[in-house]
């Protein structure tokens, strides 16, 4: 990307100093109601400015007739007006100097030829300015970093290192509502909509430079420019991941796109291909988009599959295994001295083998990670059932209810002692990890409200570790982590 066209959208479209809103109103409901309501929440020292011809005051604001008419620059306009007065907006921006804009107004590219002329004339117009805008027919976008939102309809979410390029808007607030579920903070979304200007490849091209980002994601209807985007790709998936959800596999779903927002979506046989030859990572869904972004926001890369097992029962471990072998994952041989050193710790009728098995002996687990780490046959760990036993045993009514007060006391005397004592275990594990360079997936435990805003889970959120509900999803997210491990190797990108 043009630094320059980096810095313009760094500075203007993602952090402007002050913002004209067309189409802002007082009517809830509306678009430029919503949008200058979240921008007036979240301004700091950003300037902003309601444009309607219709009345003199909006939340509070003066009103300006037209962009021209506000008495200061204006780095960036919003608008939010029916798509047939979009044109005669834009050749106001373009008088103001307005540089960078984005269009919510719907109704044009994605309905045909003449909407699609109507595109290009708008794009015309913020040419001869030196004017770039996102969409038309989009949502709104926003940056975690300076409290920046254009989304009219979703809450902010938590700041993060996940940038985000969506070719839907509403698409987009399913993305962020389930990173926030999840726990994944953002760094800068956008949904792109119609992309008559500023295409999906400026947006992952952008993210790509952008320190705030670690890892990209996109959910992509179709690619434009498909040639430049697995250029940018092989470039960018040599230091930063790109993970996309690409849709349209089928006939049907393709026809989809093409009326959503006139993405051309081609052969789903190549683009898989092609996709994998550029190191993308392709998911299916959008909770397996974040289940691999947050394992490669936190986790080390592992040097190789083979998968060593910790799990609090047979059963537990037995689908672990399953689902690890399915994704060509190997189960590991565990060497002699591993096996000696959990005969310490289990009792002698524990399997002896891989998966490690606790045989619902309590609180061993930490006892029985540490060697298994060390193991120089293992290269990642996932732990089933086992991490964040503690608060399992404390919050899930293993202990009787029965109990006499004075021992249930006792008990949970003794459970708060348990609990402490796993969450720095939690920070020691993270040492090791990073030391032997080998992830630590966890999964197998049923999270309800009550477990999750236990000390243990506030924990694991807080260091960046996700708790997977299943074991078929961290197993595959694990095998997403191998994948990327061994094309970066193989591209000699890491040693």
């Amino acid at each position: 990307m043009d630094r320059s066209l980096f810095e313009q959208l760094d500075k203007y479209l993602f952090n402007p100093s002050s913002v004209a809103v067309v189409g802002a109103s007082d009517m809830p409901g509306k678009w430029g109601f919503n949008i200058i309501n979240r921008l007036l929440e979240t301004k700091d020292e950003r300037k902003i400015y309601a444009i309607n011809d219709k009345r003199p005051e909006v939340h509070g604001l003066k009103t300006y007739k037209t962009v021209r008419d506000v008495p200061d620059a204006v780095d960036f306009a919003v608008i939010a007006i029916p798509f047939t007065d979009v044109p005669t907006v834009m050749e106001d921006c373009v008088a103001k100097g307005v540089k960078a804009g984005l269009i919510v107004s719907a109704g044009l590219g994605e309905t045909g030829e003449e909407g699609a002329k109507l595109e290009q004339e708008m794009v015309a117009i913020a040419r001869k300015g030196g004017m770039r805008f996102a969409g038309p027919n989009c949502m709104g976008h926003l940056n975690t970093g300076v409290n920046f939102y254009t989304t009219a309809f979703f809450e902010p979410v938590k700041r993060g290192n996940l940038g985000i390029v969506a070719q839907s808007g509403g698409f987009a607030g399913h993305i962020m509502h389930c990173g926030m579920e999840m726990g994944v903070g953002f760094s800068k979304v956008i949904s792109s909509g119609n992309e008559a200007d500023l295409h999906l490849e400026d947006y992952i091209e952008y993210l790509a430079q952008d320190p705030e980002t670690k890892v990209i994601g996109a959910y992509v209807e179709g690619f434009r420019e498909g040639r430049r985007f697995l250029e940018i790709a092989r470039e960018t998936t040599r230091k930063k991941p790109i993970i996309v959800m690409k849709v349209g596999r089928t006939s049907a779903g393709a026809k989809a796109a093409r009326s959503h927002t006139g993405a051309l979506s081609g052969s789903d046989i190549i683009s898989d291909v092609a996709l994998k030859q550029a190191g993308v990572i392709r998911v299916d869904e959008i909770e397996e988009l974040f289940d691999i972004a947050a394992a490669l926001l936190r986790q080390p890369l592992p040097k190789g599959r083979r998968i060593g097992i910790l799990t609090g029962g047979g059963g537990h471990g037995v689908v672990a295994t399953d689902a690890c072998a399915r994704l060509g994952l190997e189960i590991a041989d565990l060497s002699k001295s591993t096996i000696e050193k959990l005969d310490q710790v289990l009792p002698p009728r524990w399997p002896h083998a891989n998966p490690v098995d606790t045989v619902a002996v309590p609180f061993v687990t930490y006892p029985c990670l540490w060697p298994i780490m060390e193991d120089e046959n293992v290269d990642a760990v996932l732990a089933v059932a086992s991490i964040g036993s503690s608060t399992w045993w404390r919050k899930a009514g293993y202990l009787p209810i029965a109990m006499p007060s004075h021992l249930r006391d006792e008990a949970m005397r003794w459970m708060d002692l348990i609990e402490a004592e796993e969450i720095e275990n939690l920070d020691i594990a993270i040492e090791r990890m990073e030391q032997h360079q080998k992830p630590i997936i966890i999964t197998g435990m049923m999270m309800t409200p009550e477990l999750k805003d236990a000390a243990v889970f506030k924990k694991l959120e807080e260091i960046g570790l996700l708790v997977y509900p299943t074991p078929e999803r961290a197993a595959k997210a694990l095998a997403h982590l191998c994948w990327y491990s061994e094309y970066l190797r193989q591209t000699g990108s890491l040693e």
